[in-house]
């Protein structure tokens, strides 16, 4: 187990995510030894050092926590207590269970997510029920950590640059190398963009918070309510500040609530008000699905170049899976855009793979006898 989560850091985005931390930090403590040298009779120099070691390893304790705890998953073939309930949920092919309510499938972890999010490639996981709160706490501090680190560089930058032309300021030199300079120029624009990013990622998740959603159950509200006339009637909002409490718990030493698998609802609603939905716009999609039959191959690139510039700039803003077709291949699509189409496999049998994700619009063609009826 200790294994398999090490191995997680063995991806892009979590060594992209340590390099920067460490470029920041360590420039950040670089300046800070220059503008406050360590002395214990300084208390400002004692209280500047502890809330950048603070932050530094604040930043890297959320941010490990994030990827060691997980989201959580569906145990291995669950089923709810009561068999008559199981009309009710969403049955995963792959993982051979049902889907609890809020949990989805994730193709990339391949396993289904206790309160599903998204999955984020900058922690190689997914976020769900166990990590939403240190994410949130992961992002707070990096804020926080980057704003104290750029307090730190840019005073000393601003010294090495304009000092020499202002020797009537009676300030102590610091004294730069060219690579130090650059590196904490460098560092400068790092930390603004990671304040930028962040501060934006916190704003949304705080949002979904706040209404005690995610980012999946946003969609699925939002086709609820182009469904039925009346407003769709969200379970799960409880009130801002027990919304809260869902996912920080304050009261209770930030343990957290409940055990992924039941939540708690409003009173007008029960356990599978969502999940009803839920099936009923799956029941809507198929109906609605058309069958298209592949014309070109597609290698499930994200950028693919060799269908034109359109298909490269109006590419699903979303991190779903591209799917790899070839010709002859058929398909029914349940989504739609311009140039992008969203489905899955259709074999020779009518019977339906698991597989399924985006691919262009291009290299499919709309086959004859489009409508595929289920029951």
């Amino acid at each position: 187990m200790f294994r398999q989560k090490i191995s997680q850091l063995r991806h892009f985005g979590p060594v992209i995510v340590i390099l920067l931390i460490s470029w920041i930090a360590s420039n950040g403590f670089n300046c800070l030894r220059k503008w406050f040298p360590w002395d214990l009779h300084s208390p400002l120099s004692v209280i500047n050092f502890t809330i950048a070691c603070f932050w530094f390893l604040l930043v890297l304790y959320n941010y490990f926590q994030c990827i060691f705890l997980g989201p959580g998953y569906v145990p291995t073939n669950w089923r709810p207590n009561l068999i008559e309930h199981e009309k009710y949920l969403q049955y995963c092919e792959i993982c051979q269970s049902f889907k609890v309510p809020r949990a989805h499938h994730c193709r990339t972890c391949q396993r289904c997510v206790l309160k599903f999010d998204h999955h984020c490639p900058w922690i190689n996981t997914c976020l769900g029920y166990k990590n939403h709160a240190c994410f949130c706490w992961f992002l707070l501090s990096s804020i926080l950590g980057c704003i104290h680190a750029l307090l730190m560089i840019c005073p000393c930058v601003y010294r090495v640059l304009f000092m020499p032309y202002m020797p009537w300021k009676n300030e102590p030199r610091i004294d730069f190398t060219t690579i130090s300079l650059m590196s904490s120029m460098l560092s400068i624009g790092l930390a603004i963009g990671v304040i930028i990013a962040l501060g934006l990622l916190l704003l949304i998740q705080l949002k979904n918070i706040a209404c005690n959603r995610t980012t999946v159950e946003n969609r699925i509200i939002r086709e609820a309510n182009d469904r039925h006339r009346e407003q769709f009637i969200y379970p799960y909002d409880l009130g801002f500040q027990e919304n809260l409490r869902q996912v920080f718990n304050w009261k209770d030493c930030f343990r957290l609530v409940g055990d992924g698998l039941t939540w708690p609802v409003r009173s007008d609603c029960d356990q599978y008000t969502l999940t009803r939905e839920q099936l009923e716009q799956e029941v809507e999609r198929q109906q609605q699905a058309v069958r298209y039959k592949a014309i070109r191959s597609y290698d499930g690139s994200f950028f693919p170049l060799i269908y034109g510039l359109p298909t490269c700039i109006h590419i699903p803003y979303s991190i779903e899976p591209r799917l790899r077709i070839s010709q002859g291949d058929y398909l029914l699509v349940t989504r739609r855009q311009n140039y992008w189409l969203y489905g899955k496999f259709l074999m020779a049998n009518q019977t339906m793979t698991g597989c399924r994700g985006w691919f262009p619009r291009c290299c499919v063609t709309q086959h004859l006898g489009t409508k595929k009826k289920l029951s």
